[in-house]
């Protein structure tokens, strides 16, 4: 990034659905149909009025398993039209040619073809999986007669003049191994869930935005409630940008996360003079951070 100019902020919108798992996945893979319906239905409704916003958010983010399978091509003709990123956990997938029959659970990363500058007219789709289940998924997949997929693979995307950004599923926020190939080489790191214990990730994400040294947004399923957004800034009260708490409520929320002035501080180019904003950087980080992201296992570019 060091030829980009970088926007002193990215916006990002938050949505919470609330798929309830027990109505959604208890007769088989996939949602009920009941669920599937209902669950498309809430996210246009919080599509369409992030849509209204002026400016719109230049990346929204759905749940871990919010998204069904077959409202894929509808979600990326919506990214296209928002000229917006949109990040969005799918339902488990089964994989047709695996024996014994096997499920995975990914992320869809909808980018526009001219996101960042002008209107889009199409989009590319990448896909992010999850590596390691939660007992309470494997439980569910082994009850349909399906054994685990997990798709050992990390992603750095190239934002542009947004920053460098990493996308992980619920469970993989504890891997050690990602938390370290992000250190210090991005500056916003997405977090899909569906997780019921979100005290854990609201400590986690805190911990992991001075470990990692950059904003930590948690999107969580609206069900169980818990979504949240750090960064780490050394004044207390800046620090938690967003949080959204209670069970069983439908949200969407834009929020402004700092890419600028966290680059300045991560990379110790802080202006001569200017107070700075930012906590110190964590033990160790001057060994790392002028390491290359092409390091990491996958990378993927975004934008023009």
């Amino acid at each position: 990034m060091t030829d980009v100019i970088l926007d002193e902020f990215l916006r990002v919108g938050v949505i919470q659905t609330t798929v309830d798992n027990l109505a959604a996945w208890s007769s088989g893979l996939c949602m009920s149909f009941v669920e599937e319906e209902r669950a498309v239905s809430e996210i246009q409704q919080h599509l369409a009025a992030l849509n209204l916003e002026d400016p719109k958010p230049h990346i929204v983010l759905l749940p871990e398993v919010a998204v069904p399978l077959g409202f894929l091509p509808r979600l990326r003709r919506i990214a296209a039209k928002m000229n917006s990123i949109i990040i969005a956990g799918l339902d488990f997938e089964e994989l047709a040619s695996a024996i014994p029959k096997a499920a995975r659970n990914r992320a869809a990363v909808i980018i526009p073809n001219r996101w960042g500058l002008t209107h889009s007219s199409k989009t590319t789709l990448r896909y992010v999986g999850k590596t390691y289940p939660s007992y309470e998924e494997e439980r569910h997949l082994n009850q349909c007669g399906y054994e685990f997929h997990p798709v050992p693979e990390i992603w750095i995307f190239e934002g542009g003049k947004f920053g460098r950004f990493g996308v992980v599923i619920c469970f993989d926020l504890l891997d050690l191994e990602r938390v370290s190939i992000y250190r210090m080489q991005v500056q916003h790191l997405f977090v899909l869930a569906y997780n019921k214990d979100a005290t854990t990730f609201d400590h986690a994400a805190e911990a992991l935005s001075r470990m990692i040294y950059c904003n930590v947004v948690i999107c969580n399923t609206g069900h169980h409630g818990g979504s949240i957004a750090v960064s780490p800034y050394k004044r207390p009260e800046r620090r938690m940008i967003y949080r959204h708490s209670g069970i069983g409520l439908s949200t969407s929320q834009t929020i402004c996360l700092p890419v600028a002035s966290l680059h300045s501080a991560q990379t110790e180019s802080w202006p001569p003079g200017k107070e700075r904003e930012f906590k110190a950087l964590p033990p160790g980080a001057k060994a790392v951070h002028h390491h290359a992201v092409h390091n990491a296992p996958l990378s993927s570019t975004v934008g023009a």
